[in-house]
């Protein structure tokens, strides 16, 4: 019996989780290292022969204790926290599963038929002629299951219909949703009926038309893209508890035309808390690290009660003040907070699956947020690794004064003639493309020197972006000089934090919270929504407004300038 225990079980234990469809990111994330993207031994030898240990495999450290884990590479001896590969996948389909083309309209209604889905218009066979409504449209019956169905205006059975283009400019023009009814003389819940109406136009347009990005050529209309977050807030409505509701708004833009090709939200509208705390504890989740749970992509009940706790540690609430105390720790009507890396990470995968039709080189100018840095060079590990992906990190001071700024573009301008010789009034009257190149030439020059990798600090200060630090993840030996100094110039995040304005300034609830001295240390907003899924679907009602449609004024949308469109779309169109 004594021999039998010394026997090494022949089972090898993991030590970092096992892959999901093809996606494993717990890896060296080091770009500057040989091991950079190479998959490590997976299992704990420790305890067993040396002979079955892979001399050609890497094998690095897996340290840390409780929720979080780290992998710390034997090259190297850089450190990232490991990351749950499943939870990653299922984050990504559901992301991706948001634009999914809907079912054709002129199809068998029947799910148990054979029909069902397949267009009149494309298989005339399957159906017949039979009759009309009484309103003219052509009604059609199944010549499998003899069901009938019509084919007629989208807003035929809505209420009042003729208020749906109002609600759309309202709703993406600052007016809070109160607001809204009083104009139209809609009730709040035909309001939110017409919400989910557009929304669903929204849904079915996109799952059509972003289907193009392949065709775009990306060589004329620019390869770099601008990647930052806001953060948004949800009303809590019980008086006990009343906060506001952190949900971090994630947005990807081209940064030539503008256009936002990915923007989301840092939660799950159809998720119940209550639910996910079950699984937890009949899995045994917690009392495993993150990275190896069964349910790792949202929030527990558990941990939305300690977040509640926290940003309400503060706030005195007298018991007559509010005697209603709601037990139920649940967002308002449903819903559950994404884990931010897991959200940055499904979001750079979907950016990739966007772009990865062509062998062009592009460039991804991040905000100066580690986790963001890292989902992106996971994600984009086999392209950086072919050097066809560049990931810059931008660092600015966002809160000096206008004042501030103004002085500190007038250095700028100092520190620019004196670099290049140039009087500012010569520097004016030079064509654009030489202000580039004599800008190139001189930021060059000043790199000459420095480690790869190491942050620069742009002398050349702007308006928008004031004591600019620049930092590229992805420099190598081999790349080129000029290209080097280019990349500093180009790493702006104007574009999309340009779309982060606009959102500030045209939707009610995305307006920065108040606070006043009778709020007793509360922010709180009476415009602020409650429920998490009118939040994501107004964000991406505007996302669609602005890539598309664009205010009265506007002569070319985004998706004109990135060749998905040859006009602007008309609101007779999208209601059509």
């Amino acid at each position: 019996m004594n021999a039998l225990t010394k026997i090494s079980s022949p089972v090898l234990r993991r030590r970092l989780p096992f892959p999901s469809y093809g996606i494993d990111i717990n890896f060296c994330r080091n770009p500057q290292c040989d091991l950079f993207a190479e998959a490590p031994d997976p299992y704990d030898k420790r305890g067993k022969s040396s002979a079955g240990v892979k001399s050609n495999q890497p094998r690095g450290r897996v340290i840390g204790s409780g929720d979080e884990k780290t992998f710390k590479c034997g090259a190297c001896g850089q450190s990232s926290i490991i990351k749950n590969n499943s939870a990653i996948v299922e984050e990504y389909r559901r992301l991706r599963n948001r634009f999914r083309a809907a079912l054709p309209q002129d199809s068998c209604p029947n799910r148990m038929c054979g029909h069902h889905g397949q267009a009149q218009s494309e298989h005339p066979t399957f159906y017949r002629k039979s009759g009309r409504t009484a309103k003219g449209a052509q009604r059609w019956k199944c010549k499998a299951c003899l069901t009938s169905f019509s084919v007629g205006s989208r807003i035929r059975r809505q209420h009042r219909s003729t208020a749906n283009r109002d609600v759309l400019w309202m709703i993406t023009n600052g007016l809070p949703i109160s607001k809204i009814a009083d104009f139209t003389g809609l009730c709040p819940r035909d309001v939110y009926r017409k919400i989910d109406f557009i929304y669903d136009r929204v849904v079915d347009i996109t799952a059509r038309r972003e289907g193009m990005f392949e065709g775009v050529n990306w060589s004329s209309v620019g390869r770099r893209f601008a990647t930052d977050s806001q953060t948004l807030h949800l009303n809590w409505p019980n008086k006990k508890t009343r906060a506001q509701i952190a949900v971090q708004h994630l947005c990807t833009a081209h940064a030539n035309t503008g256009y936002i090709v990915a923007a989301h939200l840092a939660l799950d509208p159809a998720v119940h808390l209550p639910d996910i705390e079950a699984r937890m504890t009949t899995s045994g989740d917690f009392a495993r690290p993150r990275a190896f749970r069964s349910q790792a992509r949202v929030w527990s009940e558990t941990e939305f009660k300690a977040y509640l706790d926290k940003i309400t540690q503060n706030v005195a609430v007298h018991p007559l003040e509010a005697p209603d105390i709601d037990l139920d720790l649940q967002l308002p009507h449903s819903g559950a907070l994404m884990r931010q890396d897991i959200m940055q990470l499904a979001h750079a995968f979907l950016l990739r699956r966007l772009l990865g039709k062509g062998g062009e080189r592009f460039v991804f100018v991040l905000d100066a947020d580690s986790g963001l840095a890292l989902a992106f060079i996971s994600a984009f590990a086999p392209w950086v690794k072919d050097g066809t992906a560049d990931v810059v990190v931008v660092q600015f001071d966002k809160h000096k004064s206008n004042d501030q700024r103004n002085m500190l573009v007038s250095e700028g301008k100092v520190a620019l003639e004196l670099a290049t010789g140039i009087s500012q009034s010569a520097w004016a009257a030079l064509d654009y493309q030489d202000r580039l190149d004599q800008t190139d030439a001189v930021i060059e020059a000043m790199m000459r020197g420095m480690p790869l990798g190491a942050p620069f600090e742009w002398p050349f200060h702007t308006k928008s972006e004031p004591s600019r630090r620049v930092r590229l993840l992805t420099d190598r030996p081999s790349m080129a000089a000029d290209r080097r100094a280019r990349l500093m110039r180009l790493a702006t995040l104007r574009s999309v934090d340009a779309y982060f304005h606009k959102v500030r300034s045209n939707i009610r609830f995305a307006a920065r919270p108040a606070h006043t001295p009778s709020g007793n240390g509360r922010a709180w907003d009476r415009h602020y929504l409650y429920n998490p899924e009118t939040m994501t679907k107004v964000i991406e009602i505007y996302r669609f407004v602005h890539n598309w449609m664009g205010p009265s004024k506007t002569k070319e949308t985004p998706a004109m300038k990135l060749g998905l469109a040859r006009g602007k779309m008309r609101v007779n169109e999208f209601f059509a």
